[in-house]
């Protein structure tokens, strides 16, 4: 029996961004799926039927004026409609880009602020719900209240017969920062919340094991793990690795992924002094300093690219010889310490060779090397040290190659997951 799933996003559903939620639903009609969004972003994906997006832009202006129409349907079938929403968000996204690009606390303080005061409880909204009418509720447990009381609004009113919360971050415990105080005292108002909401959960799912074990600990639940599914066609199909090597990084340089990526680029620039033997491309969304663009874009060595379809990416992806993981290498920031990223799924599909980077705390990085599925590199000695293994041992490229392709097939088998994800937690 079909269910009627609603699912909630901070980002909209494009071909630029993550394609988690698509992968796990997927599966079913379209028609029975809708999503509520955020981000001043044209959705495109086919998984839902139906989309709604809070204009973040129209919620702070609506703390003023009152009568401001802060959400509204987004049409994507109807490409008149859709041509007038993208060049709205056009317009937003350039108001915000500094923002973007300073993601100050106060900004992020001024942000929750503006909806805790602003008019996002719309008329529009309410219309858009009613009409569905979900059954079931998904989403991710994030550290921004705003969303989460969005969530907890929509749990209160609409009483969902099955309300699933994802928690793929730590956004729960004090060990991401132990050394920042103002953060542990923004944290403490984020936890209270995120266990009231943990509370008004039918199913909590979780990313990893080492995640399920703290947030079971910390709210008292059993929780359930459940990756991004992977979907094999055929056998392991090794590359031949030629010259120059091509690296390959896609997504979002933040959270110190920028100085990360910027280690590599200066280590590549050393290896390549005489000739050509080793190149890196990024492709990213995020808006880096003129600064931080100079270190990482190294003509011959690191070229930095625009972002690209997700598509696109699994294109790039089967050109390319290694596959790049970036996290922070500091101690002071462990935002990454019970993640597993679902870009590392997506990397183990490619069978091609994954050079985990970061700091040996971070969930994906000891994700990597417990598993033995790539290279694994924890400071900067060792990054140095692995480039010359990938240069100088192109078998050990593919060896490892074909360890990710097997850790995939082995840990995250797409049919495994979503009968689990259909049997066991969308049925009631």
């Amino acid at each position: 029996m079909s269910k009627r799933i609603l699912i909630t996003s901070i980002p909209s559903w494009n071909q630029n961004g993550s394609n988690t939620w698509s992968s796990l639903f997927d599966c079913f009609e379209s028609s029975d799926v809708a999503n509520i969004y955020i981000d001043p972003e044209m959705p495109d994906s086919k998984v839902a039927s139906r989309y709604f997006n809070i204009r973040e832009h129209a919620v702070v202006k609506s703390v003023i004026f009152r009568k401001t129409k802060t959400g509204q349907e987004v049409f994507v079938t109807d490409s008149h409609a859709s041509k007038k929403v993208a060049n709205e968000y056009a317009k937003d996204q350039k108001k915000v880009k500094y923002f973007l690009r300073h993601r100050w606390r106060i900004f992020m303080w001024l942000r929750e602020l503006a909806w805790k005061l602003g008019v996002w409880k719309s008329k529009e909204l309410d219309d858009f719900i009613t009409d569905f009418q979900p059954e079931v509720l998904a989403f991710a447990i994030e550290n921004y209240p705003y969303f989460n009381r969005l969530n907890e609004y929509i749990i209160d009113k609409y009483k969902p017969k099955k309300v699933i919360g994802f928690l793929w971050d730590d956004n729960f415990t004090y060990k991401q920062k132990p050394h920042d105080i103002i953060f542990k005292i923004e944290r403490f108002f984020v936890r209270r919340q995120n266990k009231r909401l943990v509370g008004k959960c039918t199913n909590i799912l979780t990313i990893c094991p080492k995640m399920k074990e703290e947030c079971d600990a910390d709210f008292g639940v059993n929780s359930t793990i459940l990756t991004k599914p992977i979907f094999t066609k055929g056998e392991f199909n090794p590359v031949e690795i030629t010259t120059p090597i091509r690296l390959l990084y896609t997504g979002k340089l933040v959270i110190g992924r920028d100085k990360t990526i910027a280690e590599v680029a200066s280590a590549i620039k050393e290896i390549n002094k005489d000739e050509q033997r080793v190149v890196l491309d990024v492709y990213t969304n995020t808006i880096l300093s003129d600064k931080m663009k100079s270190v990482i874009d190294i003509s011959g060595c690191c070229i930095l690219h625009d972002p690209v379809p997700q598509s696109e990416v699994f294109k790039l992806q089967k050109e390319a010889h290694v596959l790049l993981f970036a996290e922070s290498l500091s101690d002071d920031d462990l935002t990454a310490r019970l993640s597993f990223s679902t870009k590392l799924t997506d990397y183990f599909a490619a069978g091609k060779c994954v050079w985990g980077i970061g700091n040996k705390d971070l969930g994906p990085i000891s994700y990597i090397s417990e598993r033995d599925a790539g290279f694994v590199s924890c400071d900067v000695p060792s990054i140095k040290d692995t480039l010359h293994k990938i240069v100088n041992e192109p078998k050990l490229v593919q060896e490892y190659a074909r360890k990710a392709y097997d850790c995939g097939i082995k840990y995250h088998n797409g049919q495994e997951i979503i009968n689990k994800l259909t049997n066991e937690i969308i049925e009631y």
